[in-house]
């Protein structure tokens, strides 16, 4: 009995000790206070419950800069929009190590020399590029949207793959065929694949393949012209399409190894739910169908390959040659086109939501549809059936750029988070200084910003004109940076915007589109963390395509008087 007794004063000794090392925090002088939460796992149930409404609520009790912590990491938040720009320049609040810890958790590899190859790549998203890229873009899109407009079918695209493993081999060559061969994860995810059944590896790639015309299943439009699809599939087909093709090209017709935008996104879709999960550390083998899905969307083109695409984007061309010059896998290759497919992934979210808010109310599509037939018509020379626009004359559409900007506050989830690599005094706009702790995250959340009573009036009621020649305050201050939907460091912001607008003008003005009869969703708050929140159920929407509808053509005319830059752009204001 005495022995039972002294075994379990030790073990409840070695608890608290374990505790007080991994999960106790004592203040030093001059840090931000620590948000009350639970005793183990810390403010992680807050945050996934609502993250705004946590977050405003402790900063209406303790303010503006407080700690909070999820399980032994501690985040200290800014959520002073006046000190965005001193937060974005402060030396000690890394990114680079941010960026590590996404491409180690989630995608599994490390970029060699990363900062120095995002600077060179990111310029290929900006200036001539710029223009070139939606260039291609525009002509990807009108492929997309004939497609779209003449199809009869709805497509069938689920996991899949290029290449076939024969019935008769054995499992070890099966299994090891799909994880060295074609495989991502064969180091951080590999376990994720080894859980899963050789006979279910063997259906999966025999009975479904990664096509560039993929299995269909007819669905004939209605008799009046209408087709019914779910809206995340049209919006695939429609915008995300182009915006995969823009990125990694076509490839040649029929040959090996090419893949499909929609088997692409469907898989992308799987394993992007459990991203917030990943990149905090947790293994992907929590979450097999995660890593099913990390080994289809790893069956791509090799890297010369899609190097040697006339239509490949110049940013993937650049990439590819640094990483292959500095010594990097093809797995490494393959690993960071999924980091850059990641990135316009949320562009492609912000289109659902674009098109879901204008069939929503209609109020919104006719103000929207009012300002595209307005200049369509404008651009027209007669009876031309051809309207030119340029990258400028894209970006000059009040209402398209106010609705753009509405959608994005809506819907935002970004989290702009750094790594404190020393003890850092940290000043804010107001004057109040804050001791910072080595190896702590620091954050900016503007979800928090976007919706501040005090920023935007109503601020969870949707309002498509509320940026139009608007200006904000807060604490009786204008606001350099009221919305702030990207990252501070993200190079193709200015391209996610412009091809955004593009898609907007040319689907209003080529399509009728509605919702079906009650159809509703929201944003789920639960994912708070995604930089833009997916919707908490898929909708049913009817499309078709408009009658005598004016051709829409889109004019690189960088290099003239009025395409040397987009100086004045009026969504780079908030970037």
């Amino acid at each position: 009995m005495v022995a039972v007794t002294i075994y379990l004063g030790l073990a409840v000794a070695g608890l608290v000790y374990a505790y007080f090392q991994m999960f106790y925090r004592k203040l030093r002088p001059g840090e931000p206070p620590l948000a009350p939460g639970h005793f183990l796992w810390g403010n992680g149930k807050q945050f996934t419950e609502h993250a705004v409404n946590f977050l405003s609520e402790t900063r209406k009790n303790i303010g503006d800069v407080f700690t909070v912590r999820f399980l032994n990491q501690y985040w200290t938040m800014m959520l002073d929009v006046h000190s965005y720009e001193r937060f974005a320049r402060e030396k000690n609040f890394d990114f680079d190590a941010i960026q590590e810890q996404v491409n180690q958790n989630v995608f599994g590899y490390k970029l060699v020399d990363a900062r120095k190859m995002i600077s060179e790549a990111g310029q290929k998203v900006n200036g001539k590029h710029l223009y070139s890229s939606l260039e291609n873009f525009a002509k990807n899109l009108k492929r997309s949207l004939v497609e779209t407009a003449n199809t009869d079918s709805d497509e069938l695209i689920t996991t899949s793959s290029s290449t076939t493993i024969n019935n008769n081999n054995n499992s070890k060559d099966a299994l090891s065929s799909l994880k060295n061969e074609k495989g991502l994860y064969d180091r951080v995810h590999e376990d994720a694949l080894s859980q899963t059944p050789v006979s279910d590896i063997n259906g999966l790639l025999n009975s479904q393949k990664l096509l560039e015309k993929p299995p269909i299943q007819t669905q004939p439009k209605l008799n009046d012209g209408w087709c019914e699809e779910n809206l995340r599939d049209l919006a695939s087909k429609a915008f995300f399409a182009p915006l995969f093709y823009t990125i990694f090209g076509r490839g040649e017709p029929g040959k090996e190894g090419n893949f499909h935008p929609q088997a692409f996104h469907k898989n992308f879709d799987k394993f992007h739910k459990y991203f917030n999960f990943l990149w905090l550390g947790v293994p992907i083998k929590f979450f097999p169908k995660a890593g099913e899905a990390a080994g289809i969307l790893a069956q791509q083109p090799k890297g010369l390959d899609m190097m040697n695409r006339e239509d490949c984007s110049e940013y993937i061309k650049l990439a590819t040659d640094f990483m292959l010059r500095h010594d990097q896998s093809e797995r490494d290759i393959v690993c960071h086109n999924l980091v850059f497919l990641h990135v316009n992934y949320n562009t492609f979210r912000a289109v659902f939501w674009c098109m879901y808010k204008l069939m929503e109310d209609v109020k919104v599509m006719a103000a929207v549809r009012r300002e595209v037939e307005e200049v369509v018509e404008a651009k027209r020379a007669g009876d031309d059936p051809e309207a030119d626009f340029t990258a400028e004359d894209v970006n000059n559409l009040p209402v398209v750029d106010s609705f753009l900007k509405e959608v994005l506050r809506w819907t935002s989830g970004v989290f702009m988070v750094r790594k404190c690599l020393e003890d850092t005094a940290f000043t804010t706009s107001s004057g109040q200084t804050y001791n910072i702790r080595k190896g702590d995250k620091v954050a900016i959340y503007p979800p928090v910003l976007h919706h501040d009573p005090e920023i935007y009036e109503s601020p969870y009621e949707f309002k498509y004109d509320r940026f139009i020649g608007a200006e904000f305050f807060k604490n009786g201050q204008k606001i350099k940076h009221p919305l702030i939907a990207f990252g501070s460091r993200c190079p193709g912001q200015k391209l996610s915007m412009l091809q955004i607008k593009w898609f907007i003008i040319n689907f209003v003005n080529s399509f009728k589109f509605e919702l079906e009869e009650g159809e509703k969703t929201v944003p789920n708050t639960s994912m708070y963390g995604h930089e833009i929140l997916p919707p908490t159920n898929d909708v049913r929407c009817r499309f078709k395509e408009r009658e005598g509808a004016c051709e829409l053509k889109f004019v690189n005319n960088y290099g003239q008087s009025e395409g040397r830059g987009l100086h004045g752009i009026s969504s780079g204001n908030l970037l």
